[in-house]
């Protein structure tokens, strides 16, 4: 498998995977805090693979917020990119499908 293969679909499986986790419903404030952690770390290993790719390979996808991704993978105390845990929710339900979409066809 090629770099942007490689890539884009360790993006793809972290997308696939917080998405797929964010929808579960779950209440408490035990449960809230794990959600976000959770998240966060599925978003860095998303933006980890985001780094890793070549910045030439970037151009390929220009709807792809790419700054965005590189700076969730930065490793600080608290959430990615120092996004609040509503914007980790709106981000996972609203942004990323349209990323996956715009990801999927280098995978095919």
């Amino acid at each position: 498998m090629d770099e942007r293969r490689r890539y884009v679909s360790q993006m793809l499986d972290g997308i696939d995977t917080v998405t797929r986790y964010a929808s579960r419903g779950c209440s408490g404030m035990a449960c809230e805090r794990i959600q976000v952690a959770w998240m966060g770390n599925q978003l860095r290993l998303v933006g980890q693979a985001a780094t890793a790719l070549a910045p030439g390979l970037r151009g390929e996808f220009p709807g792809v917020p790419w700054d965005w991704f590189v700076a969730l993978a930065e490793e600080r105390a608290g959430t990615p990119a120092g996004i609040t845990a509503d914007e980790m929710r709106r981000l996972v339900e609203r942004e990323l499908p349209q990323v996956r979409e715009s990801l999927r066809h280098v995978t095919l």
